[in-house]
């Protein structure tokens, strides 16, 4: 071996090299030594002088058959062997060398460092107790999470005792399953599917909360898989004060009655008459005469005939709507003007008021019927011209039969005289100008029975403007008293909540009286022959979003629907809305008579609203692991120092506890002759009579426990298997399980109904590995287990076995006087980053640090990049899938959470290495991907004139890296030249 060593040792070598040979050169070296005490030697004499190189292959294929070459062959490699085993065996002395852990261990060990141990994972269980139960839940109940890709399963148990209750189960804000938004609009979308609802019917909104009704049209219906959407007439109003999470929807009446009483007899009427039936026979221009039958009819001229509508120029007054007609009026031929051409005496009738004028007509047949009838005349007055029909008493009507044999001859025989008067107050038109009967023609008559056309009457109202009670109607099927009933014609509607249904069976109708009388909007009239009674609404919908309470929660004090006796103030709750979930406990609650509520030491998750809001109280934590029985260690011996023994157990349970360097301790209990001894990191603090023990790990993961020397901690007291251990067994990365994965229970409880995990179980980690140890030991030596600067912040964190990283920040005092630090952190194996694991991090950094100092943990910021990487590959030396297979776990690997450091940026010449260094690879092109949200909250994104992304820089508090194989998106092509 040469003494000059330094060609060897260049720098930046990750070891150092003790050995400048191996088994050819030292083979070499012997030979050539040899050659020079024995010349004649065979195997030391080149073949070839001029050319030793060949001559020495030569020698080497040969492999001469002497004892000498073969005994200096084999010397050669053994050397060579042992010198490697040296030179190992140095570098595995020195602790910037070392790679094997045991080593390392060892090494740390002389300054009393012990390699971290791995951790649980931990997580806060809801436990929904079965309904009117309540108890304690013995800590030790066990959940497990199987894979679904198979495996062993995931156990946890609960770790302490939980006094549980039903009625913690879930608490809810009040008002927390009802919509607040008052209902407006036209269009509404109801929750089911109803086929039979049609458009023309109504239906009754109805507010749960005073019982406030008011009834709209169907005008349209949209059926879907799962909803109703139904289309209203009138719109609802936000004025009506109904909310979309309390109002029902009454739907599909059953009954569909007519109504018939009470109805108005008469009633003022414009332009317009709504008539009873079919208007066939009637057409605009028609003359028509309305009235009863020898009642002081009213001569009208149809302008229109609309629907159900007679239109005319003029309004008609008071009309009897329930007696009169609209009849079409005889013609009467005028055929003699009165006077005594003839000698006819004038009746002997004087006017019924005096003034008024009285004139003689004479018309052909016997008219003696018309004798107190009215009769009209068609005038024509004003200007501009217009036409009027004023109206005529005939207070006479003489008829002159023709004379017999034996009868004297009469002047006008089969005549009749009709005396006829008028007045300007009773002719029923609006002129002032004289109509009174000048030459007329003809003049017209109603006839003496009643018309084909009946006007149609309407259901009479009060003073106030609302139907009258009791309302008849056709006898029903359904009605019942309770329901809800419906007055419609058409838009026009009223409604109310029936109190009595009286059934006339003989006459075949029904009275019905209201709770508190019917109500409308002033629509009307309801005539009776399109009026219908609607009535048992068979149906009750909500809105489809009835259920949804979208109003923001932000207060620390929650107004709940019930407050359970059994919660107390100081108890823990879980606060979950949506996904976000937040560990809690109660500071306040409401007083007795005082309306519930209760005051969190929190504000609600960012984002919380009332609906989405569910405070659980029954929760118990809960760690990674299986409780074992117990087992005996062995026999203490008095006379022994640091006694120790093998618990041969590998991935025994690691649990948080702020007072160990490491922020866990092993889950376990050792007990010495019936009695507990405490755990401790070190025993170099512990006292002679301190019933101590440490706990060391071994190479292999299992635990060493040992014990004092007298002097630091107690010695074992001497006895027969007296040294016994209960542990739990489970630890590790495993434990960090996603939220509601476990649900199921190993075995079940009288107590419990179900199990939910609605926080991430994290804090679990591995083992410190060989890099780590390297790199904590010296920093923990500085440190001396305090947090003092702010790399003894983020060592200190670091050293935790849930954590990957950590980097410490000075945070600003503001206005007070106490200084702040925030350590950020990366979770160990990619896991969660959970208020349970943060309030850990905290109590353990505040128990290390000096008094005074605010300690604030908080999760690192990802910048998550994505790849788009295409390879050219030779397709006759690979197979392009493999190739693709094996870039992608590269890629995962070299860019993970694990692999990456806080801070660090990436470049692009960084992914051409780990792509280029997969085999099969002959050259590729890269394309940094990056969301905007990203980009924007990177330090720096450096582009070429392109746009391509060159490189990335991250603030000192985030991270960059590959999320999943859902970020790349790899292609393969085919290498040509």
């Amino acid at each position: 071996m040469s003494r000059d060593l330094t060609r060897w040792n260049r720098a930046g070598l990750a070891r150092v090299r003790y050995v400048d040979a191996n088994a050819a050169v030292l083979l070499e070296r012997m030979r050539a030594r040899l050659a020079t005490d024995f010349p004649d030697w065979p195997a030391t004499a080149p073949e070839d002088a001029s050319d030793p190189k060949a001559a020495m292959e030569a020698l080497y294929a040969r492999d001469p058959d002497d004892m000498l070459w073969q005994l200096q062959r084999g010397f050669a490699r053994a050397a060579h062997v042992l010198l490697e085993s040296a030179d190992a065996i140095a570098n595995e002395g020195w602790i910037g060398t070392a790679t094997q852990w045991e080593h390392l261990r060892r090494l740390t060990a002389m300054l009393d460092y012990a390699p971290h141990p791995p951790a649980s994972a931990f997580t806060e269980l809801v436990v929904d107790f079965k309904p009117g139960t309540a108890g304690e839940l013995p800590a030790g109940f066990q959940i497990k999470y199987t894979p679904p890709e198979g495996g062993k399963p995931v156990l946890f148990e609960t770790l302490d005792v939980l006094d549980g209750d039903a009625t913690l189960n879930a608490l809810r804000p009040a008002g927390w399953d009802r919509n607040p938004v008052k209902l407006s609009g036209a269009r509404f979308t109801l929750a089911g599917r109803l086929d039979k609802l049609e458009s023309g019917k109504p239906l009754v909104l109805e507010d749960e909360r005073d019982g406030h009704l008011q009834a709209h049209l169907v005008v349209g219906v949209d059926t879907g898989d799962t909803t109703t959407t139904v289309h209203l007439s009138p719109p609802v109003s936000r004025a009506d004060g109904y909310l979309r999470g309390h109002t029902l929807f009454h739907l599909l009446p059953k009954d569909a009655l007519a109504a018939l009483e009470p109805r108005t007899t008469g009633a003022e009427v414009g332009r317009s008459l709504r008539m009873a039936g079919s208007l066939e026979g009637l057409s605009a221009g028609d003359l028509v005469a309305i009235g009863r039958p020898g009642a002081k009819p009213l001569f009208r001229r149809v302008k229109a005939v609309q629907a159900e509508h007679l239109v005319f120029h003029e309004a008609l007054g008071d009309i009897d709507l329930v007696d009169s007609s609209v009849m079409t009026p005889i013609e009467l031929p005028i055929a003699h003007l009165g006077g005594n051409s003839r000698n006819i005496p004038p009746p002997n009738v004087t006017p019924p008021i005096p003034g008024w004028q009285l004139r003689t007509l004479y018309v052909a047949g016997d008219w003696g019927w018309l004798s107190g009838r009215w009769l009209a005349d068609i005038r024509h007055a004003g200007t501009p011209t217009r036409e009027y029909l004023p109206v005529y008493e005939c207070i006479n009507a003489d008829y002159f039969a023709p004379s017999g044999a034996s009868q004297t001859e009469q002047p006008l025989a089969g005549y009749t005289a009709v005396t006829l008067t008028w007045s300007p107050e009773q002719d029923r038109s609006d002129t002032g100008a004289d109509l009174s009967l000048q030459n007329p023609q003809t003049l017209l008559v109603a006839p003496r029975t009643a018309g084909p056309w009946r006007p149609d009457t309407f259901l009479q109202k009060s003073d106030q403007g609302r139907l009258t009670e009791p309302l008849w109607v056709a006898q029903p099927k359904k009605l019942a008293p309770g329901d809800l009933a419906v007055v419609a014609r058409g838009g026009c509607l009223a409604w109310a909540r029936l109190r009595h249904v009286g059934v006339d069976a003989e006459r075949a109708q029904a009275r019905l009286e209201t709770v508190d009388g019917w109500h409308d909007r002033g629509d009307g009239p309801f005539y009776l022959a399109s009026t219908r009674v609607f009535g048992h609404f068979t149906t009750s919908a909500r809105l489809a979003d009835a259920t949804v309470n979208t109003t923001p929660l932000s207060d620390t004090r929650i107004d709940l629907e019930t407050l359970p006796e059994a919660l107390p103030v100081g108890r823990a709750v879980l606060v979950q809305s949506g996904t976000e979930v937040l560990a809690s406990q109660v500071v306040e609650r409401a007083g007795d008579g005082e309306a519930p509520w209760l005051r969190l030491a929190d504000p609600p998750p960012a984002g919380s609203t009332v609906g989405a809001l569910v405070i659980a109280a029954n929760i118990v934590a809960a760690g990674h692991g299986e409780t074992k029985p117990a087992k005996i260690l062995g026999s203490g011996n008095g006379a022994i120092n640091r006694q120790r023994f093998l618990l041969d157990v590998a991935d025994v349970s690691f649990v948080a506890d702020p007072a160990m360097p490491t922020g866990v301790r092993a889950d376990l209990t050792v007990t010495v002759a019936g009695e507990i001894w405490q755990q401790q990191a070190s025993l170099r603090d512990s006292g002679p009579a301190d019933s101590h023990y440490q706990v060391r790990q071994s190479e292999d993961g299992t635990l060493w426990i040992e014990f004092g020397d007298g002097r630091h901690g107690r010695r074992l007291p001497t006895g027969s298997n007296n040294v016994s251990v209960r542990y739990r067994q489970g630890s590790g990365v495993a434990g960090n399980l996603a939220p509601e994965l476990l649900v199921k229970p190993v075995h079940p409880d009288p107590l419990v109904a179900t199990v939910r995990q609605p926080m991430a179980a994290s804090g679990g980690g591995e083992r410190e590995s060989a890099t780590a140890l390297r790199d904590n030991a010296a920093k923990a030596l500085l440190a001396l287990e305090r947090a003092v600067s702010l790399s003894d912040f983020a060592a200190l964190a670091q050293g935790n076995a849930g954590v990957a990283q950590a980097a410490a920040f000075a945070a600003a005092t503001g206005l007070g006087q106490r200084e702040q630090v925030e350590v950020v952190v990366v979770p160990a194996g990619g896991g969660s980053f959970t208020t349970a694991l943060r309030d850990s991090l905290e109590a353990f950094l505040v128990a290390h640090t000096m008094p005074g100092v605010q300690v604030a943990v908080l999760p690192f910021e990802p910048i998550r990049v994505g790849l788009a990487v295409t390879v050219r590959v030779r397709p006759e030396a690979f197979v392009a899938e493999e190739v693709l297979e094996r870039l992608a776990g590269a890629l995962l690997e070299g860019l993970s959470l694990d692999r990456r450091r806080l801070g660090q940026a990436l470049h692009r010449g960084q992914i051409f290495g780990l792509v280029d260094g997969v085999e099969g690879v002959e050259n590729s092109d890269v394309t940094l991907l990056l969301s905007a949200a990203d980009a924007a909250r990177a330090a720096q994104v450096v582009r070429d004139g392109g746009g391509r992304i060159l490189a990335i820089h991250a603030s000192p508090r985030q991270l960059i890296h590959v999320a999943d194989a859902a970020a790349l998106v790899l292609k393969a092509e085919d290498f040509a030249l």
